[in-house]
């Protein structure tokens, strides 16, 4: 039963095949370019008929011919047949200097050229690889990459060892297209050019490739490179490498005596969300100057969740006087209980105006719990003159010390307290403290 099937569907394929050669010699015959045209869009003819089909329409008026191809772009043909014919339309829109009068056509040829296998269209395709058009030589360049012809190279290095800057970046661009690791070298190299275009996009050639291998070249030019647009593209593309050379380069880079730098720097620092960079960033923290580089500094400490050795975090609370830098230090020494910032921060409760700043210092010096500043705390919940907010969340920092210490002045404090909120909380604390404490009691 399996053999009858097979040999009937075989039969009527090569029915159908008859009937498509015989369909296309009428439509030859009678001249009718639509009907060839049907016949090609539902059958593939063989090679002979192909070959009739082909000359038939190059030789037909430039309306029949754009018909043929856009039949081939709609139905995804690539076969000999349509690979010829659009090889034969873009060679004649070359020869004749057509290209500039119908952009469009030569886009569609291209986009023909692209997945279909003949090999001949490469020599087609190259041309568009420099032409004036952005749109074609995009088109050009989509056409090469699918393609993958190894004969486009020695073009693309030859454009690259000419003098004119221009054909240097149309080069690079296919080069874009290709992401070929095998391309490095050559793109190294223009990284020394004079021309800082040609810099810059050998820079964002050697981005979209992201091999290793370009690394020291993009390091030389992230530290020494004097365009400072150019030097930021090299700054910025450090982040994809994460080798040791890079993490070196990016934390000297961090205190780069360019601000632009410093900013791109730790940009790069933070994309690699690598905590090794956090001592980098804390130690030019305390030297930074800008003040909005300062914000970004500390909030990539609090990104990163490391404080780095927590020197830039100190020296903001021993000199800083921007309230929402010393608000966000504080919290930078709770989140990463740093003991040494008990000190400054006892020094910004005792001096500090803000009632904000001092409210967040009693709570860390509560969470840090250094018996030495008990009695500050202690002086806090009975100061009058402080607001009842500032009182309360000290004696709250007074009970995180649970120490028996706290027992006596917080009963003289009681007796002399008017504030009847703060004396409910002062006594409610102290019988808690007082069984624990004092269980005999």
């Amino acid at each position: 039963m399996k053999r009858l099937t097979f040999v009937a569907t075989f039969t009527l394929l090569c029915q159908y095949s008859i009937s498509a050669a015989g369909a296309f010699d009428a439509a030859i015959a009678a001249d009718d370019h639509s009907r060839a045209l049907e016949i090609f869009a539902g059958a593939e003819p063989n090679e002979e008929d192909g070959e009739k089909l082909v000359e038939w329409f190059a030789a037909a008026k430039e309306k029949q011919r754009k018909k043929l191809t856009r039949v081939i772009v709609e139905k995804q043909r690539h076969d000999a047949i349509a690979g010829k014919h659009v090889h034969n339309e873009l060679l004649r829109m070359i020869k004749e200097n057509r290209v500039e009068d119908d952009t469009d056509y030569a886009e569609l040829c291209l986009k023909a050229a692209g997945p279909n296998k003949n090999p001949d269209l490469i020599y087609t395709i190259a041309p568009f690889l420099v032409h004036p058009q952005a749109v074609l030589r995009a088109e050009a360049n989509r056409a090469v990459a699918i393609r993958r012809d190894e004969r486009i190279y020695p073009l693309i290095g030859q454009l690259l060892a000419a003098e004119n800057a221009i054909d240097k970046i149309y080069a690079m661009e296919t080069l874009l297209a290709l992401k070929d690791e095998r391309a490095v070298p050559l793109l190294l190299l223009q990284l020394s050019n004079p021309n800082k275009n040609v810099r810059y996009f050998a820079l964002k050639t050697l981005e979209a490739i992201g091999s290793d291998k370009a690394q020291f070249g993009v390091i030389n030019l992230a530290q020494n490179e004097a365009d400072e647009e150019v030097r930021l593209k090299a700054v910025e593309i450090l982040r994809q490498f994460k080798t040791g050379p890079v993490f070196s380069a990016v934390q000297r880079l961090i205190s780069d005596n360019k601000l632009a730098v410093r900013a791109k720097a730790l940009e790069s620092a933070l994309a690699q969300n690598d905590k090794r960079y956090a001592h980098a960033i804390s130690e030019h923290l305390a030297r930074e100057t800008d003040m909005a580089q300062k914000h970004a500094l500390l909030r990539a400490l609090l990104s990163l969740g490391s404080g780095g050795g927590m020197n830039g975090v100190l020296a903001l609370l021993k000199k800083e006087t921007d309230t929402e830098l010393l608000l966000w230090s504080v919290h930078a020494c709770i989140r990463f209980g740093e003991q040494r910032c008990a000190e400054p921060l006892s020094h910004l409760v005792a001096t500090n105006a803000d009632e904000t700043i001092v409210l967040e210092g009693v709570v860390a010096l509560g969470a840090f719990k250094q018996k030495k500043h008990l009695p500050q705390l202690l002086g806090l919940v009975a100061d009058p003159a402080r607001a009842q907010l500032i009182r309360s969340a000290a004696l709250i920092s007074v009970s995180q010390f649970d120490s028996e210490a706290a027992i006596q002045p917080l009963f003289v404090t009681y007796d002399s307290e008017k504030d009847q909120s703060i004396r409910v909380q002062i006594k409610g604390y102290l019988v808690d403290l007082m069984k624990r404490k004092l269980p005999k009691l």
